[in-house]
């Protein structure tokens, strides 16, 4: 099943005056995990990234950017929803996918509706940011049974 996990960004970023790769900016608890995964060859094969950003919204994590500064607040996230909500319908619709994870805590769920997400949304489970932690590194090696349907 070819799932797209949806990682919000993260406050803390590599220092760079140029731009770099999306994925290579944030340098937060979850991306530190998602790197080592990658590099270590432990993350899943059929898992695909999507990062909601509080500046740029939906991106690649092939996306070049530069360091920013901006918190993702509700009225930002709403400010948001509708084109994030459309790119992702179109992401899952146009890379074929069946399955969406999101990973994101809730004022970045205000930018999302998974109503209108053509495909099975789940959520990384846990109520802190180590509980969160784990399973996000369960689901990225493949152990699906730490989603739960709605948070």
């Amino acid at each position: 099943m070819s799932t797209l996990l949806v990682q919000s960004c993260s406050k803390s970023k590599k220092s760079t005056t140029e731009p770099v790769q999306a994925i290579d900016l944030y340098s937060g608890y979850f991306y530190k995990i998602i790197k080592k995964s990658r590099r270590t060859g432990e993350f899943a094969e059929d898992i695909d990234i999507a990062i909601l950003s509080a500046k740029h919204g939906l991106i690649s994590p092939d996306e070049l950017i530069m360091e920013y500064d901006q918190r993702m607040s509700k009225e930002r996230a709403e400010e948001l929803a509708d084109e994030v909500t459309e790119e992702l319908r179109e992401l899952v619709i146009d890379g074929g996918y069946e399955r969406v994870v999101i990973n994101a805590g809730q004022t970045y769920r205000h930018a999302l509706d998974p109503e209108e997400i053509p495909a099975d949304v789940s959520y990384i489970s846990g109520d802190g940011i180590g509980t969160k932690g784990h399973a996000l590194k369960k689901f990225i090696n493949g152990n699906d049974s730490i989603l739960q349907e709605a948070p």
